[in-house]
Protein backbone atom coordinates (compact mmCIF):
# COMPACT_ATOMS: atom_id res chain seq x y z
CA UNK A 1 0.00 0.00 0.00
CA UNK A 2 1.17 3.56 -1.12
CA UNK A 3 0.23 6.49 1.26
CA UNK A 4 -1.44 8.98 -0.23
CA UNK A 5 -0.08 12.25 -2.07
CA UNK A 6 -0.32 15.02 0.76
CA UNK A 7 0.81 17.18 -2.04
CA UNK A 8 -2.75 17.93 -3.06
CA UNK A 9 -3.89 21.29 -2.93
CA UNK A 10 -5.56 22.86 -0.25
CA UNK A 11 -9.06 22.95 -1.69
CA UNK A 12 -9.26 19.62 -2.72
CA UNK A 13 -7.67 18.66 0.84
CA UNK A 14 -10.53 20.75 2.62
CA UNK A 15 -13.14 18.75 0.90
CA UNK A 16 -11.64 15.69 1.21
CA UNK A 17 -11.24 16.11 5.27
CA UNK A 18 -14.81 17.64 5.25
CA UNK A 19 -15.74 14.19 3.12
CA UNK A 20 -14.30 12.17 5.85
CA UNK A 21 -15.05 13.86 9.21
CA UNK A 22 -17.24 12.13 10.50
CA UNK A 23 -16.82 8.99 8.97
CA UNK A 24 -13.33 8.51 9.54
CA UNK A 25 -12.18 11.00 12.56
CA UNK A 26 -14.90 10.66 14.59
CA UNK A 27 -14.91 6.83 14.15
CA UNK A 28 -11.44 6.93 16.19
CA UNK A 29 -12.10 7.40 19.62
CA UNK A 30 -15.51 6.64 19.56
CA UNK A 31 -15.36 3.25 17.62
CA UNK A 32 -12.08 2.31 18.55
CA UNK A 33 -11.37 4.38 21.40
CA UNK A 34 -12.01 1.39 24.33
CA UNK A 35 -10.79 -1.25 22.48
CA UNK A 36 -7.82 -0.81 24.94
CA UNK A 37 -8.75 -1.59 28.44
CA UNK A 38 -5.67 -2.27 29.43
CA UNK A 39 -4.07 -4.50 31.96
CA UNK A 40 -3.19 -3.48 35.54
CA UNK A 41 -0.56 -5.49 34.61
CA UNK A 42 0.93 -4.21 31.23
CA UNK A 43 4.67 -3.61 31.23
CA UNK A 44 6.12 -0.44 32.20
CA UNK A 45 8.94 1.22 30.21
CA UNK A 46 9.88 -1.55 27.72
CA UNK A 47 13.18 -3.48 27.17
CA UNK A 48 12.26 -3.61 23.35
CA UNK A 49 9.85 -1.86 21.16
CA UNK A 50 6.33 -2.35 21.48
CA UNK A 51 3.53 -2.01 18.59
CA UNK A 52 0.41 -0.32 19.16
CA UNK A 53 -2.76 -0.21 17.17
CA UNK A 54 -4.63 2.96 16.85
CA UNK A 55 -7.60 1.44 15.15
CA UNK A 56 -9.31 -0.35 12.54
CA UNK A 57 -11.08 1.08 8.77
CA UNK A 58 -12.11 0.36 6.05
CA UNK A 59 -9.84 2.05 3.31
CA UNK A 60 -6.44 3.00 3.91
CA UNK A 61 -6.74 6.64 3.20
CA UNK A 62 -9.17 6.87 5.99
CA UNK A 63 -5.89 5.13 8.54
CA UNK A 64 -3.71 7.88 7.20
CA UNK A 65 -6.13 10.94 7.56
CA UNK A 66 -6.80 9.41 11.21
CA UNK A 67 -2.89 9.55 11.72
CA UNK A 68 -2.66 12.50 10.29
CA UNK A 69 -5.00 13.73 12.96
CA UNK A 70 -3.36 12.83 15.94
CA UNK A 71 0.12 14.11 15.09
CA UNK A 72 -2.06 17.23 14.60
CA UNK A 73 -4.25 17.53 17.51
CA UNK A 74 -1.61 16.13 20.26
CA UNK A 75 1.73 15.83 18.66
CA UNK A 76 3.49 15.04 21.55
CA UNK A 77 1.43 11.61 21.53
CA UNK A 78 2.19 10.83 18.09
CA UNK A 79 6.34 12.09 19.44
CA UNK A 80 8.32 9.11 18.46
CA UNK A 81 5.91 7.08 17.03
CA UNK A 82 6.71 4.73 13.60
CA UNK A 83 3.20 4.40 11.74
CA UNK A 84 2.26 1.58 9.19
CA UNK A 85 -0.55 0.71 7.83
CA UNK A 86 -0.93 -3.23 7.32
CA UNK A 87 -4.03 -5.23 5.79
CA UNK A 88 -6.26 -6.96 7.81
CA UNK A 89 -5.89 -10.09 5.44
CA UNK A 90 -2.72 -10.15 3.80
CA UNK A 91 -4.40 -12.71 0.86
CA UNK A 92 -7.04 -10.42 0.09
CA UNK A 93 -7.95 -7.35 -0.48
CA UNK A 94 -10.77 -5.23 0.78
CA UNK A 95 -10.99 -6.80 4.03
CA UNK A 96 -9.63 -3.54 6.22
CA UNK A 97 -6.94 -2.52 7.40
CA UNK A 98 -4.79 -1.74 10.68
CA UNK A 99 -3.39 1.28 11.75
CA UNK A 100 -0.65 0.57 13.80
CA UNK A 101 2.67 2.61 15.15
CA UNK A 102 5.64 1.10 16.69
CA UNK A 103 7.06 2.99 19.84
CA UNK A 104 10.58 3.31 20.95
CA UNK A 105 12.30 1.19 23.51
CA UNK A 106 12.05 1.88 26.71
CA UNK A 107 8.78 4.26 26.23
CA UNK A 108 6.28 3.78 28.92
CA UNK A 109 3.14 2.55 25.97
CA UNK A 110 0.79 1.67 29.20
CA UNK A 111 0.44 5.19 30.07
CA UNK A 112 0.80 6.76 26.67
CA UNK A 113 -2.20 4.19 25.47
CA UNK A 114 -4.08 5.39 28.58
CA UNK A 115 -3.42 9.11 27.71
CA UNK A 116 -4.36 8.03 23.97
CA UNK A 117 -7.49 7.46 25.26
CA UNK A 118 -8.02 10.28 27.47
CA UNK A 119 -7.16 12.57 24.36
CA UNK A 120 -10.14 10.84 22.36
CA UNK A 121 -8.41 8.48 20.14
CA UNK A 122 -7.67 4.63 19.92
CA UNK A 123 -4.90 2.40 21.31
CA UNK A 124 -3.99 -1.09 21.52
CA UNK A 125 -0.83 -2.65 22.63
CA UNK A 126 0.07 -5.48 20.79
CA UNK A 127 3.16 -7.86 20.72
CA UNK A 128 6.24 -5.87 19.84
CA UNK A 129 7.86 -6.47 16.46
CA UNK A 130 11.07 -5.89 14.92
CA UNK A 131 12.63 -2.45 15.12
CA UNK A 132 12.11 -0.18 11.97
CA UNK A 133 15.36 1.17 10.90
CA UNK A 134 15.62 4.84 12.11
CA UNK A 135 15.76 6.52 8.78
CA UNK A 136 12.68 4.67 7.66
CA UNK A 137 9.43 6.99 6.57
CA UNK A 138 6.12 5.99 6.76
CA UNK A 139 5.76 4.29 3.69
CA UNK A 140 8.94 2.35 4.12
CA UNK A 141 7.99 1.63 7.46
CA UNK A 142 4.74 -0.02 5.88
CA UNK A 143 6.29 -2.37 3.93
CA UNK A 144 8.26 -3.55 7.04
CA UNK A 145 5.22 -3.67 9.15
CA UNK A 146 4.64 -7.14 10.78
CA UNK A 147 1.97 -8.91 8.88
CA UNK A 148 -1.28 -10.03 11.14
CA UNK A 149 -1.18 -13.89 10.72
CA UNK A 150 -3.76 -16.64 11.14
CA UNK A 151 -3.95 -18.63 13.89
CA UNK A 152 -1.86 -21.72 12.59
CA UNK A 153 -3.93 -24.53 13.22
CA UNK A 154 -3.19 -27.77 15.47
CA UNK A 155 -1.87 -31.09 14.31
CA UNK A 156 -4.91 -32.50 15.42
CA UNK A 157 -7.33 -30.85 13.20
CA UNK A 158 -10.17 -33.15 11.53
CA UNK A 159 -9.11 -33.48 8.16
CA UNK A 160 -11.17 -31.54 5.52
CA UNK A 161 -13.41 -33.79 3.78
CA UNK A 162 -13.34 -34.14 -0.18
CA UNK A 163 -13.99 -30.91 -1.98
CA UNK A 164 -14.12 -28.98 1.28
CA UNK A 165 -10.50 -27.32 1.17
CA UNK A 166 -9.65 -24.29 3.20
CA UNK A 167 -11.46 -21.35 1.84
CA UNK A 168 -10.54 -17.32 2.07
CA UNK A 169 -12.13 -15.62 5.16
CA UNK A 170 -15.77 -14.25 3.98
CA UNK A 171 -18.29 -12.72 5.82
CA UNK A 172 -21.88 -14.31 5.18
CA UNK A 173 -24.18 -12.46 2.93
CA UNK A 174 -27.33 -11.56 4.42
CA UNK A 175 -30.36 -10.78 1.54
CA UNK A 176 -32.57 -8.09 1.85
CA UNK A 177 -34.55 -10.19 2.46
CA UNK A 178 -32.84 -11.23 5.76
CA UNK A 179 -33.99 -7.42 7.34
CA UNK A 180 -37.71 -8.65 7.27
CA UNK A 181 -37.17 -11.72 8.85
CA UNK A 182 -35.12 -10.04 11.51
CA UNK A 183 -37.82 -7.51 12.00
CA UNK A 184 -40.11 -10.00 12.71
CA UNK A 185 -38.34 -12.03 15.02
CA UNK A 186 -37.61 -9.21 17.42
CA UNK A 187 -41.48 -8.38 16.57
CA UNK A 188 -42.24 -11.47 17.92
CA UNK A 189 -39.98 -11.71 20.87
CA UNK A 190 -41.12 -8.19 22.36
CA UNK A 191 -44.74 -10.17 22.45
CA UNK A 192 -43.80 -13.11 23.40
CA UNK A 193 -41.33 -11.67 26.42
CA UNK A 194 -37.62 -12.42 27.17
CA UNK A 195 -37.72 -16.59 27.13
CA UNK A 196 -40.35 -15.95 24.43
CA UNK A 197 -38.22 -14.50 22.61
CA UNK A 198 -35.22 -16.74 23.00
CA UNK A 199 -36.64 -20.09 22.85
CA UNK A 200 -39.22 -20.03 20.08
CA UNK A 201 -40.61 -23.14 21.17
CA UNK A 202 -41.21 -22.34 24.50
CA UNK A 203 -44.56 -22.50 26.43
CA UNK A 204 -43.20 -20.33 29.05
CA UNK A 205 -42.80 -16.35 29.86
CA UNK A 206 -41.16 -13.98 31.18
CA UNK A 207 -41.67 -9.92 30.90
CA UNK A 208 -39.14 -7.51 31.62
CA UNK A 209 -41.74 -6.18 34.41
CA UNK A 210 -40.69 -9.69 36.01
CA UNK A 211 -37.02 -8.93 36.11
CA UNK A 212 -37.25 -5.75 37.40
CA UNK A 213 -38.74 -7.07 40.53
CA UNK A 214 -36.85 -9.65 41.06
CA UNK A 215 -34.00 -7.77 40.42
CA UNK A 216 -32.84 -9.72 37.58
CA UNK A 217 -30.76 -8.69 34.89
CA UNK A 218 -28.83 -11.17 33.59
CA UNK A 219 -27.59 -10.05 30.07
CA UNK A 220 -25.82 -12.33 27.26
CA UNK A 221 -23.36 -11.72 24.24
CA UNK A 222 -23.39 -14.13 21.57
CA UNK A 223 -21.67 -13.94 18.16
CA UNK A 224 -22.68 -15.59 15.00
CA UNK A 225 -21.08 -16.75 11.89
CA UNK A 226 -16.81 -17.25 10.89
CA UNK A 227 -14.53 -17.76 12.40
CA UNK A 228 -12.62 -14.97 10.51
CA UNK A 229 -9.07 -15.35 11.16
CA UNK A 230 -8.51 -12.19 12.20
CA UNK A 231 -11.35 -10.24 13.92
CA UNK A 232 -12.57 -13.03 15.80
CA UNK A 233 -9.31 -13.61 17.67
CA UNK A 234 -9.63 -10.23 18.32
CA UNK A 235 -13.11 -10.04 19.61
CA UNK A 236 -11.79 -12.80 21.91
CA UNK A 237 -9.24 -11.22 23.49
CA UNK A 238 -11.51 -7.87 23.77
CA UNK A 239 -13.77 -10.77 25.61
CA UNK A 240 -11.10 -11.94 27.35
CA UNK A 241 -9.56 -8.43 28.55
CA UNK A 242 -12.69 -7.76 29.79
CA UNK A 243 -13.61 -10.67 31.05
CA UNK A 244 -17.08 -11.76 30.26
CA UNK A 245 -18.44 -14.84 29.47
CA UNK A 246 -20.09 -15.54 25.92
CA UNK A 247 -21.47 -17.66 23.47
CA UNK A 248 -20.08 -18.41 19.80
CA UNK A 249 -21.93 -20.50 17.08
CA UNK A 250 -19.28 -20.37 14.43
CA UNK A 251 -20.45 -22.06 11.01
CA UNK A 252 -19.01 -25.58 11.05
CA UNK A 253 -17.60 -25.72 7.38
CA UNK A 254 -15.37 -22.55 8.35
CA UNK A 255 -14.24 -23.51 11.82
CA UNK A 256 -13.21 -26.56 10.71
CA UNK A 257 -9.82 -25.59 9.41
CA UNK A 258 -9.75 -22.95 11.89
CA UNK A 259 -9.67 -24.94 14.82
CA UNK A 260 -7.22 -23.18 17.32
CA UNK A 261 -9.76 -20.00 17.58
CA UNK A 262 -12.31 -22.73 18.64
CA UNK A 263 -9.98 -24.56 21.30
CA UNK A 264 -9.00 -21.15 22.56
CA UNK A 265 -12.69 -19.79 23.17
CA UNK A 266 -13.14 -23.04 24.87
CA UNK A 267 -10.03 -22.82 26.65
CA UNK A 268 -11.09 -19.01 27.88
CA UNK A 269 -14.40 -20.62 29.47
CA UNK A 270 -16.66 -19.30 26.62
CA UNK A 271 -19.59 -21.14 25.30
CA UNK A 272 -19.71 -22.61 21.65
CA UNK A 273 -22.83 -23.45 20.21
CA UNK A 274 -24.15 -24.82 16.73
CA UNK A 275 -25.17 -22.52 13.87
CA UNK A 276 -25.27 -25.22 11.36
CA UNK A 277 -22.69 -26.57 8.82
CA UNK A 278 -22.76 -24.36 6.36
CA UNK A 279 -25.41 -21.52 6.91
CA UNK A 280 -27.58 -22.12 4.44
CA UNK A 281 -31.19 -21.27 4.75
CA UNK A 282 -32.28 -24.99 6.61
CA UNK A 283 -36.17 -24.36 5.78
CA UNK A 284 -35.58 -25.06 2.05
CA UNK A 285 -33.80 -28.81 2.85
CA UNK A 286 -35.14 -32.04 3.54
CA UNK A 287 -35.01 -33.89 7.05
CA UNK A 288 -32.14 -36.02 6.55
CA UNK A 289 -30.08 -32.87 4.65
CA UNK A 290 -31.38 -30.20 8.00
CA UNK A 291 -30.46 -33.47 10.00
CA UNK A 292 -27.08 -34.00 8.55
CA UNK A 293 -26.59 -29.75 8.87
CA UNK A 294 -26.89 -29.74 12.54
CA UNK A 295 -25.55 -33.75 13.09
CA UNK A 296 -22.14 -33.23 11.44
CA UNK A 297 -21.41 -29.48 12.68
CA UNK A 298 -21.87 -30.65 16.11
CA UNK A 299 -19.35 -33.44 14.85
CA UNK A 300 -16.62 -31.26 13.59
CA UNK A 301 -17.02 -28.59 17.19
CA UNK A 302 -17.18 -31.99 19.41
CA UNK A 303 -13.70 -32.90 17.49
CA UNK A 304 -12.00 -29.49 18.59
CA UNK A 305 -13.50 -30.13 22.53
CA UNK A 306 -16.88 -28.00 22.45
CA UNK A 307 -20.05 -29.69 24.27
CA UNK A 308 -22.54 -27.52 21.96
CA UNK A 309 -26.25 -27.86 23.28
CA UNK A 310 -27.55 -24.92 22.01
CA UNK A 311 -28.84 -24.81 18.02
CA UNK A 312 -28.86 -21.43 15.98
CA UNK A 313 -30.81 -21.90 12.79
CA UNK A 314 -28.94 -19.46 10.52
CA UNK A 315 -30.78 -16.27 9.70
CA UNK A 316 -33.16 -16.76 12.48
CA UNK A 317 -35.42 -18.82 10.23
CA UNK A 318 -37.00 -22.43 11.21
CA UNK A 319 -39.90 -24.05 11.07
CA UNK A 320 -41.43 -26.36 13.55
CA UNK A 321 -39.85 -29.39 12.20
CA UNK A 322 -36.54 -28.06 11.92
CA UNK A 323 -36.90 -27.24 15.89
CA UNK A 324 -38.60 -30.96 16.32
CA UNK A 325 -35.37 -32.34 14.53
CA UNK A 326 -32.62 -30.04 16.63
CA UNK A 327 -34.51 -31.03 19.64
CA UNK A 328 -34.29 -35.15 18.47
CA UNK A 329 -30.05 -34.01 18.51
CA UNK A 330 -30.00 -33.24 21.32
CA UNK A 331 -30.21 -29.32 21.01
CA UNK A 332 -31.68 -26.51 22.00
CA UNK A 333 -33.10 -24.31 19.78
CA UNK A 334 -32.34 -20.51 20.27
CA UNK A 335 -32.51 -17.13 18.59
CA UNK A 336 -31.96 -13.68 20.47
CA UNK A 337 -33.63 -10.73 22.25
CA UNK A 338 -31.70 -7.63 20.49
CA UNK A 339 -30.31 -7.41 16.68
CA UNK A 340 -27.31 -5.13 16.89
CA UNK A 341 -27.71 -4.76 13.13
CA UNK A 342 -24.07 -4.97 13.25
CA UNK A 343 -24.49 -7.28 9.51
CA UNK A 344 -27.05 -4.69 7.81
CA UNK A 345 -25.26 -1.02 9.03
CA UNK A 346 -21.31 -2.05 9.47
CA UNK A 347 -20.96 1.34 11.29
CA UNK A 348 -20.03 1.02 15.19
CA UNK A 349 -21.42 4.42 15.73
CA UNK A 350 -25.02 2.92 14.94
CA UNK A 351 -24.45 -0.19 16.67
CA UNK A 352 -23.22 1.16 19.87
CA UNK A 353 -26.33 3.76 19.72
CA UNK A 354 -28.90 0.42 18.83
CA UNK A 355 -27.96 -1.07 22.22
CA UNK A 356 -27.87 1.65 24.23
CA UNK A 357 -31.71 2.54 22.81
CA UNK A 358 -33.46 -1.28 22.49
CA UNK A 359 -31.23 -3.41 25.04
CA UNK A 360 -32.50 -3.62 28.10
CA UNK A 361 -33.10 -5.91 31.32
CA UNK A 362 -32.16 -9.70 30.86
CA UNK A 363 -31.35 -9.04 27.11
CA UNK A 364 -29.31 -11.30 24.71
CA UNK A 365 -27.33 -9.69 21.96
CA UNK A 366 -27.00 -10.80 18.57
CA UNK A 367 -23.40 -9.70 17.37
CA UNK A 368 -21.31 -11.33 14.35
CA UNK A 369 -17.75 -12.26 14.46
CA UNK A 370 -17.20 -11.60 11.21
CA UNK A 371 -16.63 -7.55 10.78
CA UNK A 372 -14.40 -5.19 11.61
CA UNK A 373 -17.10 -2.67 12.85
CA UNK A 374 -18.30 -4.86 15.24
CA UNK A 375 -15.07 -5.20 16.92
CA UNK A 376 -14.79 -1.56 17.26
CA UNK A 377 -17.95 -1.01 18.51
CA UNK A 378 -17.55 -4.28 21.08
CA UNK A 379 -16.26 -2.41 23.90
CA UNK A 380 -18.38 0.60 23.85
CA UNK A 381 -21.53 -2.21 23.62
CA UNK A 382 -20.07 -4.01 26.72
CA UNK A 383 -20.09 -0.35 28.87
CA UNK A 384 -23.12 0.28 27.41
CA UNK A 385 -24.75 -2.53 28.91
CA UNK A 386 -22.64 -2.69 31.97
CA UNK A 387 -23.96 0.94 32.63
CA UNK A 388 -27.57 -1.17 32.49
CA UNK A 389 -26.50 -2.76 35.30
CA UNK A 390 -25.49 -5.95 33.32
CA UNK A 391 -24.20 -9.24 34.63
CA UNK A 392 -22.64 -10.85 31.42
CA UNK A 393 -23.54 -15.11 31.35
CA UNK A 394 -23.56 -17.86 28.82
CA UNK A 395 -26.26 -18.35 27.19
CA UNK A 396 -26.82 -21.62 28.62
CA UNK A 397 -26.87 -19.94 31.76
CA UNK A 398 -29.32 -17.43 30.98
CA UNK A 399 -31.83 -19.77 29.91
CA UNK A 400 -31.49 -22.11 33.39
CA UNK A 401 -31.84 -19.28 35.44
CA UNK A 402 -34.83 -17.53 33.62
CA UNK A 403 -36.68 -20.91 33.89
CA UNK A 404 -36.29 -20.29 37.56
CA UNK A 405 -38.99 -17.48 37.64
CA UNK A 406 -40.70 -18.41 33.74
CA UNK A 407 -44.70 -18.71 34.28
CA UNK A 408 -46.41 -20.51 34.15
CA UNK A 409 -44.97 -22.80 36.69
CA UNK A 410 -47.45 -25.85 35.80
CA UNK A 411 -45.97 -25.77 32.15
CA UNK A 412 -43.81 -28.28 30.43
CA UNK A 413 -40.09 -26.60 30.06
CA UNK A 414 -38.08 -27.28 27.47
CA UNK A 415 -35.06 -27.55 29.46
CA UNK A 416 -31.73 -26.74 28.26
CA UNK A 417 -30.17 -30.10 27.27
CA UNK A 418 -27.05 -31.86 29.00
CA UNK A 419 -24.97 -34.18 27.02
CA UNK A 420 -26.30 -37.07 25.28
CA UNK A 421 -29.45 -36.14 27.08
CA UNK A 422 -32.81 -35.77 25.34
CA UNK A 423 -35.27 -32.90 25.92
CA UNK A 424 -38.89 -32.88 26.75
CA UNK A 425 -41.29 -32.74 24.04
CA UNK A 426 -43.17 -28.95 24.08
CA UNK A 427 -45.56 -27.59 21.60
CA UNK A 428 -44.16 -25.49 18.37
CA UNK A 429 -44.74 -22.26 17.21
CA UNK A 430 -42.56 -20.31 14.93
CA UNK A 431 -41.57 -16.78 15.27
CA UNK A 432 -41.72 -15.28 11.96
Amino acid sequence: MNRPDHGRSLTSCLFTGMRRFRSSLLALPLAVGALAALPDTAARAADGPSLLQLGLFQKEGDAWWAWDSLRRRSPDLADGLSPAVVPLDARRQGEGVALRATAPTGLDVASLCRRMLGAGFGCLVLDAPPPPSPAQSAPQALAQAPEIKPPSDSAQLAPPRPGNEAKPDVAITYPPEAARTMAAIEKTGRRKGRLGAVIPDTALDVMPATLKEEGWNLCALTFDDGPHRVVTRQILDVLNREKIPATYFPVASVAENQGEVIRDFIAAGHEIGNHSLTHADLRAMDPEAQRHEIAEANRILRGFGANPVLFRPPYGRYTPDLLAIAREESMSPVLWTVDTRDWQVRDPDRIVQHVKTEAGTGSVLLLHSTYPSTLNALPRVIAAMRAKGCEFVTLSEWIERMHQIATPATAMVPTLVKAGAKTVDTPLRAAN
